[in-house]
């Protein structure tokens, strides 16, 4: 099996434009969907060229909506989002070695983080970082698919 450990903001949920009394003012979206649907493009044909499935790194994984905010987005509905990792206050890597140690028995092949911090730990080997202003781009997805293609 293969995964793709996905943060949301900065990968597919990108900073957008929003004028304010005049000035340009960046924020993130507030109705609990992620916004850069080129970006959920991107990660479609990553997950149907690789067969790989998700899990949830983002703090959006708080929300009980966490799945639908990707799905209504456009995530394909035949992409199975595995979970999500538990919040333990640490590094998001550290959290990812939890999940991985609590999950030995789906026999994963392969996997890669998509987000745009680097505080992965003895994970960064597997992190394809985005730019956070723009999300996941093609230069994202093949990079993320040569690693969880890569023969060893």
């Amino acid at each position: 099996m293969k995964i793709i450990f996905l943060d949301y903001d900065g990968v597919v949920n990108s900073l957008w434009f929003k004028d304010v009394n005049g000035e340009p003012d960046f924020n993130f979206p507030s109705d609990d969907k992620v916004n850069n649907t080129q970006a959920i493009a991107w990660l479609n044909k990553l997950c149907r060229e690789t067969g790989a499935k998700i899990v949830v790194t983002s703090t959006w994984r708080n929300a009980d909506n966490y799945k639908e905010c990707l799905y209504n987005a456009g995530l394909n509905k035949n992409i199975e989002i595995l979970g999500k990792t538990k919040k333990l206050g640490t590094k998001r890597g550290i959290e990812i070695q939890k999940w991985l140690d609590e999950n030995k028995n789906l026999n994963i092949e392969k996997f890669v983080i998509l987000d745009d911090d680097m505080d992965m730990e003895h994970l960064i080997d597997y992190l394809v970082v985005t730019d956070g202003l723009i999300g996941m781009t093609y230069y994202v997805y093949d990079n993320a698919k040569k690693v969880l293609m890569e023969e060893k």
